[in-house]
This record gives structure tokens, sequence and C-alpha cells, in this order.
């Protein structure tokens, strides 16, 4: 593992380009989108280098180059001077800060430790409000007061700062800017109210045209899905819809009988079982453009057909049992073979499917070359290679930190994944319902600590009870003993 990450380190200390680092949190999100795609359109004109706190109290400083290997770790309490040498060494020319949550307070010096020019951009408001986004301790706007300093109501800062003393380090910050940089009018007029004498220049964050898409189609598959009810061919269809890029997204309104690859891996969702009765309500909050019946089995009736049909929406359904006779007086419904192939069927739904709303018009954006030319203005991009010796990288910064056991109940992950939506969480209450052991691992660490300090304490007390001065003191502890005994009564 060291060995390709120190010789992606002499290859960026021999490049010609310049080296700009940025600094960031640890989040996903659009600050990482951002620098994804900045670091993507400087490629051809400098080296770029990411540095964001890792897992606590750990920074990570990686190279953004496609193909290279350089990550080292740094202990941000006891190595940051070490880090500010590896960086120096490296040969940093400048230094953009997107965000500073979870870094010490030392990351706004370090520009001026490196002796090299920063900017900033605005993703929030951090630099006037330590919780970010100017909410009070209710999570309401505090309508962006200069005077207020609610923001703190809460939780105290990151940093043990007055809101006084936070704006004072962070105005400093940005006047020593060489630019300040908002994505919108709004949140530079924001900013510059706090901060008088700040001019941040407006450069909309660089976007790509959207790809081109086929015309969606909603197709809702009513019911509880079963291999009965078709789900084997549903499957298909999904697979068939990507393989063709058709644009149909199948949306089961129910629940199915086994896992089923779904979105974005597949184009299907599913809603989950709903309460008897509420079908038509469902159906109506989903604004299908087709409903898909592929039934395998000879159905009698089947309500949630006539839910479909009370719905007027176009109905594609295989012609098997009641079906074909219930839609055969609907214009807007069609029959298929029960046995016809996946691309048969869709392409009858591309045909039923209600027609679709008109695409938007398109907009004006910044282009990344846009972005990259006003980025690069006054920049000297080449530069020599990284002079005198190579810093001297420590064994242990190579080691990515080892995670510690997640502590938090199997309860947390259902609400967190399953109610409120987090795909992480699911991803974890997936992984601890079928390997258990993993989530008590944290308790069984802790044990473990327990035991060891424990055996760590008795042996202690064994050499303590078998030595010379304990048998000569024995006398003195019996006395004392007896003197206690006797202030007791």
């Amino acid at each position: 593992m060291g060995e390709p990450a120190l010789a992606s380190l002499d290859r960026l200390r021999s490049s010609t380009k310049a080296r700009v680092l940025f600094v960031s949190h640890a989040h996903a999100g659009g600050i990482t989108r951002h620098i994804a795609d900045l670091a993507r359109g400087l490629s051809g004109d400098a080296e770029v280098l990411l540095l964001q706190p890792d897992r606590s109290p750990f920074v990570a400083l990686r190279w953004l180059r496609e193909g290279e290997s350089l990550g080292l770790y740094f202990d941000a309490g006891s190595e940051w001077d070490r880090l500010v040498s590896v960086l120096a060494g490296i040969g940093i020319d400048r230094v953009h800060i997107h965000h500073v949550h979870g870094l010490p307070q030392a990351i706004l010096d370090l520009p001026a430790r490196l002796g090299c020019p920063h900017d900033v951009t605005i993703h929030d408001y951090f630099a006037a409000c330590p919780n970010y986004h100017m909410l009070d301790a209710s999570g309401r706007y505090c309508a962006s007061d200069p005077a207020c300093g609610r923001c703190l109501d809460s939780q105290p800062a990151q940093w043990l700062l007055s809101i006084a003393a936070w704006r004072d380090v962070f105005a400093r910050v940005l006047r020593s800017a060489s630019r300040v940089i908002a994505p919108s009018a709004d949140s530079a007029k924001r900013i510059g109210a706090f901060f008088p004498g700040i001019a941040p220049v407006v450069w909309p964050h660089p976007e790509g045209e959207p790809p081109e898409m086929p015309r969606p189609i909603r197709v809702l598959v009513p019911g509880a899905i079963s291999r009965a009810k078709g789900l084997d061919l549903l499957e298909a269809c999904a697979a068939d819809s990507a393989a063709r890029n058709l644009g149909l997204h199948f949306r089961v309104l129910g629940f199915v009988g086994r896992r089923l690859a779904t979105w974005p891996k597949a184009p299907l969702s599913i809603s989950g079982e709903f309460p008897d009765g509420k079908l038509a309500e469902l159906m109506a909050f989903e604004r299908g453009d087709v409903c898909f019946f592929a039934s395998q089995c000879p159905e009698t009736f089947s309500y949630t057909l006539s839910a479909a049909l009370d719905a007027g929406l176009p109905v594609v359904a295989t012609a098997i049992g009641a079906l074909p006779e219930r839609v055969a007086a609907r214009p807007n419904a069609r029959t298929v073979a029960w046995n016809a192939s996946a691309p048969e069927i869709n392409d009858a739904l591309v045909a039923a499917a209600a027609p679709a709303a008109r695409p938007p018009a398109p907009r004006r954006r910044m282009t990344l070359d846009a972005y990259r030319s006003l980025y690069l203005d006054g920049w000297k991009t080449t530069r020599e290679a990284a002079s005198g010796e190579a810093p001297l990288i420590e064994a242990r910064w190579l080691q990515e930190p080892v995670a510690p056991p997640d502590r938090r109940p199997l309860a947390f992950f259902f609400e967190d994944g399953v109610v409120c939506g987090r795909a992480s969480s699911l991803e974890d209450l997936r992984k601890y319902s079928f390997d258990p052991d993993s989530l008590y691992a944290a308790a069984d660490a802790r044990v473990r600590e327990l035991i060891e300090a424990l055996a760590l304490a008795r042996e202690s007390l064994e050499k303590i009870e078998g030595s010379a001065s304990w048998r000569m003191t024995a006398p003195l502890r019996g006395l004392a003993r007896r003197l206690h005994r006797r202030a007791k009564s």
C-alpha cells in the first residue's frame, strides 16, 4: 500500500503544473460535487490536492488526479506541524477554502504558513454563522441579521469561540483572500452584509448539459406482485427498458414477492404495501402514464384493475383470465399475449402511454470551460518541479485510519433508512440484518477492553501482594483496619 502512494508523491513533486490545495469537509453533497467538477476541469493546468477531515482526530491529504493513489493521514491534534511541512515540501501554490467543518482552527492560518495566496468559496454561510445555515435554536431562519447571535443557541461553535470572535477570525480570512467566490448574487449579498468591504465575485457553479434522455414513461404496476402476478416478467421488462433506453420506469404500488433490483440500478421502484381502500388515492398521487397488469395466471376479477379503469389511465394487460374481457370496451386499453416477451410488452407500453408533458426549455448555465477560464485568470499555471529533499513520510501516515465500531442501535438504521429514506442507513440495516454479529462489534470490543483492563489490574495486584514491601507493611494494614472498626463502633 505504501509504495504506490510514495511513487505518487514523487510524481507530484516532479510535476511542472501549479499545485492548488482544496480544503473541505468530509460529507457528500453539493460541495463534493463542485470540488470533483473543478478538479476535473483544472486537470490540464494544475495538480489539485484535497485536505479534509477523516475519522477523528485524523485529516486526509489526497491527490485528486485520476489514477494516482496518494493518500496521507495525519493526527490533526499532534501532527499538524508535520502536515504543514509535507505540504511545503510538495510546494503548494494556492489554497482554496471550500469549507472548514471538522477541521482545527489552525486551518485558517495554513495559507500564511505556506506563503501562498488563497481563495474562499461561499457554499453556505460558515464564515458568518457557526451552524452554517443562519438558523436559530428552533431551526428557524434568523433573517440574515448581522447583529444576530442566535446561531449559538442550540450548540456551541466547533471551535470554542464567541460569535463575535468567530466572525472576527473569518473576517481576516475573507479580507486577505485573493478572491471570495459566491455561486449566486443572493449569497454574495448576504455574506457581504456580515463583512463590509468584501466584494465576492459571482460565478455560478459549472454544470454540464443534461444527458439526453428518452421521453420518461411512468408505468404503474398495482398490487402485491408475486410470480403468479408476473414478478419475473416485470423484472424482465425493467431490464429490457434499461438495455434499450426506452425511458420506461416501473413503479410497483404495493410490494413484491422477492428482492428486485431497483432504481438507480434498474428502472423500477416500489412504494410498499398500502392500507386497504387507498389504492385509488395512491394512483392519483403517483400520476402514472400507463398501468401494467402482468398476470401469468387466469385472473377471476382483479380489484386493482378496477382502480386503474376508474383512474382513466391507459392499460396494458396480459390476455389471460378475466383481464381481456374487462378491458375490451376501453379504447385506451390493450392486451398482449400472456407469454409475450419483455420487448413486445414494453413496445405496447410505449405505444399506450399518455402523451408526455412538454420538456422544459433550455436554461443558461455556467460551463466548466467558462468557469475554468475565470478561475485561472491571473494564474501562473506552470512552475519548476519541487526542489530540495522530498518530505520524510512516516509509515503510519500511509495507513488509512480504522473506522471505530458503529454503536448505533438497529432501530436507528430502520428509522433513518426505511422511514427517512437514507440509502447508507438502509444498506447498513441490510448488512446488520444478515450479519447481526457485526452490529455488536462495538459492545464486544468494549467488553474486551474491560476484560483486558481487569486482567492488567489483577496482574498488578498480584505483583504488589507478592512484593516484600507488601509483606512488611501487613501489620500496619491490620492495625489500620482495627482502628477503623473501633472508630465506627
